[in-house]
């Protein structure tokens, strides 16, 4: 449907008076490129695995000592006893799985929605410095062709790092912050 929009737009424009066309400034921005190679994607890409990494890691290891127990009750001679404690674990770490997949998958969307607030306001004020009247998303794809001199992309990253630094980094300098108390309690503690 987008796409549908987009073309139907694109055509418009394309059949409008030479007037018009003359008035008209397009623009064209990468947002797949902007979203991932700016400085907030950065952040919250290692953010959420200084946040998720150990969990991440210990449920990927108990898997792999599961398969590992998997293997051995393969044996015939295995007990029923150990093949229902086996079942039992599996549940568990599915279950906890689940849970920490749906934790991960809530943090992830509030990052997403940080990051789409910050692009389209970057995308405004770069639109609105060079004058543009339209911007489109080329990653949406309904652009077949656009003028180099058309691409946005590289401003509205710029852009974007700048507003993103602007915040003061935002929440990707907060965990350093709570390091640091962690590390001095801990010396506190040994002494």
């Amino acid at each position: 449907m987008r796409k549908v929009f987009v073309l139907t737009l694109l055509a418009i424009f394309a059949m409008a008076s030479s007037a018009f066309a003359a008035d008209l400034t397009i623009g064209v921005v990468d947002m797949q490129t902007v979203a991932t190679t700016s400085e907030p994607a950065k952040a919250a890409k290692a953010q959420m695995e200084k946040k998720y990494g150990a969990e991440k890691k210990s449920l990927e290891d108990q898997g792999e000592k599961l398969r590992v127990k998997a293997e051995k009750l393969r044996d015939p001679k295995a007990s029923e006893e150990k093949k229902l404690a086996f079942l039992r674990q599996k549940q568990e770490l599915d279950q906890k799985t689940r849970n920490f997949m749906r934790k991960v998958e809530q943090d992830e969307v509030k990052l997403r929605q940080e990051m789409v607030t910050l692009v389209f306001a970057a995308t405004y004020e770069v639109a609105k410095r060079k004058n543009v009247n339209f911007v489109v998303d080329v990653t949406a794809g309904g652009v077949l062709y656009a003028e180099p001199s058309m691409d946005l992309t590289k401003d509205v990253l710029e852009e974007v790092n700048k507003q993103f630094a602007a915040k003061g980094g935002a929440k990707a300098e907060a965990p350093k912050a709570d390091d640091k108390k962690a590390e001095e309690k801990k010396s506190e503690d040994k002494k």
